[in-house]
């Protein structure tokens, strides 16, 4: 597989789950991929190849409170994608730690808790 498509393969292979973000008529809006490592979620979420942010923030698990992004990211999805596997991996001497001024508000849409079990009678696959 060659370009976004091999590195999207790249991020599942690496741990990332994918999850569809429909709009409020149940079209698909949005794709989010996001894992958990040593304490931190990395997190991409695209409209489409030009349009997408990346992200990693400390594991909160109340969706009410968003988390304080310690590394962000926006442009085109191959860049995310690359700018995100070269990202240190948490607990690295290298690796982002300090959280930034602002909440990954947009990163993980409020409706959303990626630690949550989805079930097929709530119409997300």
């Amino acid at each position: 597989m060659d370009g976004v498509l091999g590195k999207l393969a790249e991020l599942r292979d690496r741990g990332f789950q994918f999850m569809n973000i429909p709009d409020e008529d149940g079209r698909l809006d949005r794709i989010m991929g996001y894992r958990q490592l040593r304490g931190f979620v990395d997190t991409i979420l695209f409209r489409s190849e030009d349009d997408a942010k990346a992200g990693r923030m400390p594991a909160v698990h109340d969706s009410a409170q968003p988390g304080k992004a310690v590394w962000l990211f926006e442009g085109s999805l191959a860049e995310a994608i690359d700018r995100l596997l070269e990202l240190p991996a948490p607990g690295t001497p290298s690796a982002p730690t300090l959280s930034g001024p602002s909440a990954a508000l947009d990163l993980v849409p409020a409706n959303l808790n990626p630690f949550r079990i989805w079930t097929a009678q709530e119409g997300i696959a």
